[in-house]
């Protein structure tokens, strides 16, 4: 999903992006998990119970607040798409789902927009 395609799908976001970012990831990171010999997250995300991470970035986290951020891994959790979440941290997920990374990604974002709405 570009950044024209957000601005367009979610408005109530789209008014509190900064003007200077470049990429979607700049405010969602949706990676497939597999196992990783050297990385730190391997231990935390066993590839067998998470297909995917979910990581919500810090210019994410600022037009969500502390008490958005909150209420959008409450519908995370709650969210029948995802069959297992662990919540690594306020910001880190882990994620079994079907669904591939645009849809986890499509997802999440009009949960943050129900949030901001």
């Amino acid at each position: 999903m570009t950044l024209e395609e957000i601005r367009q799908r979610y408005p109530v976001l789209a008014e509190r992006l900064p003007a200077e970012l470049f990429t979607e990831r700049e405010l969602l990171v949706v990676d497939e998990n597999y196992e990783e010999a050297d990385g730190e997250e391997a231990a935390e995300f066993e590839p067998s119970e998470y297909s995917h991470m979910l990581y919500i970035a810090e210019p994410m986290q600022q037009i969500l607040g502390t008490e958005g951020l909150k209420a959008v891994t409450e519908r995370i959790i709650a969210s029948e798409i995802f069959q297992e979440v662990l919540v690594s941290e306020e910001d880190l997920f882990g994620l079994q789902t079907a669904l591939d990374e645009a849809e986890i990604a499509g997802k999440v974002f009009a949960m943050i927009e129900e949030v901001l709405t």
